[in-house]
């Protein structure tokens, strides 16, 4: 008994003992935490860095501003929107410095907006962004080429000047002095001149973005030295000459756009070196010499884009299309191209759009194009395409008119196999069934008059489904009746499952609302549609992108890193999940009118609940839903065995 208390006793010292050390442990680094806290929160901004910041801000936004009055403690208690800072040594210091309007509250730039030499003396500065500050290249024109950038070697991270039409000049030879840089972004400037060499020496370098400029001669040889490169876009400038095959050592770009330039020549092979390329968008420039075989090799590819280039060639020889498994657009519109439409492009099964308008092409369509299960746009037009088409009514009703085979003189449709109001427009039917097709008319017509002649001959006529006329009277007329009364409850109670393709705005398209009453247009728009998974959004435009950000860059009206970007002016976006959609324009200024929606997408199609569910349900597909699958209720199917079975048992 007492060895029995002896133990517990020492258990009770032993679980004392460690209670009390822990509470001490807590209370010290309770306190150290506290002193941290303390110590941050008090901590002194070195006040040459707050002169500097004062300074360079005043530049922007105007003399009025008065930092030491507004914002005393700009890192602590009063801080300035886009401005961040970090601790170094005990003192604060500005690590990021945002000016223009991307938030509500930011600082906005005046009229005489300059780059003040003190910005130069933010020590530890990582990232700098100008958005939408020098406006005009008339009333304020702005350089960088003078600017002290050396100053910035060992801090600077990323640096970006958004949508400033007056920033003009050329890119100074030292920004290659700032070799920490992993982000360069001159996006929608009035920058002119040639790139410099000097580029290619920012060894970090993951984001270059130069487009949207007046940038001249060809892309430096130097930018293949930068391996670590992510994202290469020089769109919309003025380069040219020819590719340098250089660019095939980026083995690790994800995304290359040189479209809209005058780039010129043969396409260098080294490109299908990248292999984790998902987009390659050269189109809109001068490329001739034929498809690379290489091309075949970019197994990562979502998008290629190499529309209007003379480029030429077989478009069936050299490339192997079925190994782009992962491809999901393909624009190789009016490039020149020869032969016949190969039938390997059937097995690229996540294939939406394919676009091989205005070339030469030749020989028979594909019919197995029509079973990519994806395809939401296919066009053809503008060729030299023969035979007939296998398609079927049902990819007719489907594709509506985001399907083209105009301009191809010797190609038909088989008018047997569709209606009329799902005819491909701008292809003839074919002459032998254009004939069969006008005697049954006649026929039907003169049929239909005798029936309003003699209204007893017949009480229903099937003809359309291919159904035996049924004649009055008898058990075949109470079958018949039954039956149609089935039809009509099949299909009113079957429940679809599809998937719908909607257009965007409808007939107005994807473009800047005329006034500021029509800022919600497209919100309105999708207010008054139903969104699934599986549904898709198909955008039409011209000269304009369309982007799917977040909601904060919604509410911003800009992105840096978009979840989506297309600008080919006819794109198609897949919804994949349920939940919130939020979609701006890409250039200056539409989203702030109003080209933005926000689309909420749901989960399934559920049956409707009500006539005023069911009515919305039925009004937003508009005949463009592609066929799914159907549920057959269990009242459907007793109504169904009563109908059927119960004119047995009366007979």
């Amino acid at each position: 008994m007492k060895k029995l208390l002896v133990t517990i006793q020492s258990v009770l010292l032993l679980l004392f003992l460690l209670y009390f050390s822990s509470s001490i442990v807590f209370v010290v680094c309770e306190d150290e935490i506290g002193k941290d806290s303390t110590s941050s929160s008090l901590a002194p901004m070195e006040k040459t860095e707050q002169e500097a910041l004062y300074s360079a801000i005043q530049s922007f936004v105007g003399k009025w501003w008065n930092g030491s009055d507004l914002y005393p403690d700009p890192c602590g208690w009063t801080p300035i929107q886009g401005v961040y800072c970090d601790l170094y040594d005990g003192l604060w210091y500005i690590s990021d410095l945002n000016i223009g309007p991307i938030y509500d509250n930011s600082l906005k730039c005046s009229v005489n907006a300059k780059i003040s030499n003190h910005l130069f003396n933010l020590k530890h500065l990582k990232a700098l962004s100008i958005f939408s500050c020098f406006v005009s290249q008339n009333l304020n024109p702005v350089t960088i080429s003078t600017l002290r950038w050396e100053k910035f070697t060992h801090s600077l991270e990323s640096l970006e000047f958004r949508l400033n039409p007056g920033l003009i000049g050329t890119v100074p030879t030292t920004i290659g002095k700032l070799t920490k840089l992993q982000s360069l972004v001159l996006l929608e400037n009035g920058l002119t001149g040639e790139l410099p060499m000097e580029i290619g020496n920012l060894a970090n370098l993951r984001k270059l973005v130069l487009s949207g400029n007046h940038f001249l001669g060809q892309i430096p040889s130097s930018f293949g030295q930068l391996s670590e490169l992510l994202i290469l876009d020089t769109s919309r400038n003025d380069l040219s000459g020819s590719l340098p095959s250089s660019l095939g050592f980026l083995r690790s770009l994800l995304k290359l756009d040189l479209s809209n330039n005058m780039l010129n020549g043969i396409l260098p092979r080294e490109i299908g070196k990248l292999k984790n390329l998902t987009l390659l968008d050269l189109g809109s420039n001068k490329f001739s010499g034929g498809l690379p075989e290489s091309l075949g090799e970019m197994v990562s590819l979502n998008e290629m884009v190499i529309s209007n280039n003379p480029v030429g060639g077989d478009l069936k020889r050299n490339i192997e299309w079925r190994k782009l498994l992962n491809l999901e657009i393909l624009d190789l519109s009016n490039t020149s191209l020869t032969g016949d439409i190969p039938e390997s492009l059937a097995e690229m099964k996540r294939l939406r759009f394919l676009g091989l308008n205005y070339n030469n092409l030749s020989g028979n369509v594909p019919p197995r194009l029509a079973s990519l299960p994806c395809i939401s746009t296919l066009y053809l037009g503008g060729n030299n395409l023969t035979g007939e088409l296998g398609f079927s009514e049902g990819f007719y009703r489907k594709m509506g008119r985001r399907f083209g085979a105009w301009n191809n003189p010797n190609l038909c449709y088989r008018l047997t196999s569709i209606t009329s109001s799902y005819a491909p427009y701008g292809v003839r039917p074919c002459n032998q069934e254009s004939n069969t097709y006008k005697r049954v008319s006649n026929e039907k017509v003169s049929r239909s008059v005798d029936r309003d002649r003699n209204t007893t001959d017949d009480f229903f006529s099937v003809r359309s489904s291919g159904i035996l006329r049924c004649s009055v009277g008898g058990f075949w007329h109470l079958f018949c009746v039954q039956g149609m009364l089935v039809m009509f409850l099949w299909s009113a109670m079957f429940i679809s499952i599809t998937c719908t393709d909607f257009a965007v705005g409808d007939e107005y398209g994807w473009k800047t609302p005329k006034s500021k009453n029509d800022s919600q247009i497209f919100n309105n728009w999708a207010s008054k549609n139903r969104f699934i998974v599986g549904d898709t959004l198909h955008f039409e435009y011209d000269k304009d992108s369309v982007l799917a950000v977040t909601e904060e860059e919604y509410e911003k009206c800009y992105s840096s890193h978009p979840v989506y970007f297309s600008n080919n002016g006819d794109s198609v976006f897949h919804f994949d999940r349920p939940g919130l959609f939020y979609f701006i324009s890409g250039v200056s200024g539409h989203c702030e009118r109003g080209q933005k929606m926000i689309i909420k997408v749901l989960e399934t199609a559920h049956p409707p609940q009500s006539g005023a569910e069911q009515n919305t349900t039925i009004g937003t597909s508009q005949g463009n839903a592609a066929p799914g699958f159907y549920a057959l209720s269990s009242p459907t199917f007793v109504l169904f065995l009563v109908s059927f079975v119960g004119p047995v048992l009366v007979v």
